[in-house]
């Protein structure tokens, strides 16, 4: 797994799949929630953490951050971001 990953704000998601398209190893999908479609990363550790799907999303619902290991969900740390 790389260093960081996509991270999406579901409130700033519309599912326009721009991301989906702009991910070159294909580890972004568009899923249902309810009755609406949002970007999914489905294979973390394919990531390339190359920025791509953040770049081209207009609505800036993604951001790339460090993953939150389990010892720090447990201390809450917030230090991953």
């Amino acid at each position: 797994m790389q260093g960081r990953l996509p991270e999406i704000d579901l409130n700033r998601c519309t599912g326009c799949g721009r991301c989906v398209a702009a991910c070159e190893p294909h580890v972004l999908s568009l899923e249902p929630v309810r009755w609406q479609k949002f970007a999914v990363l489905h294979e973390p550790e394919r990531c390339t953490a190359c920025n791509a799907c953040a770049v081209i999303c207009p609505f800036h619902a993604i951001t790339m951050r460090t993953p939150r290991t389990a010892a720090d969900r447990e201390s809450g740390s917030t230090t991953g971001a």
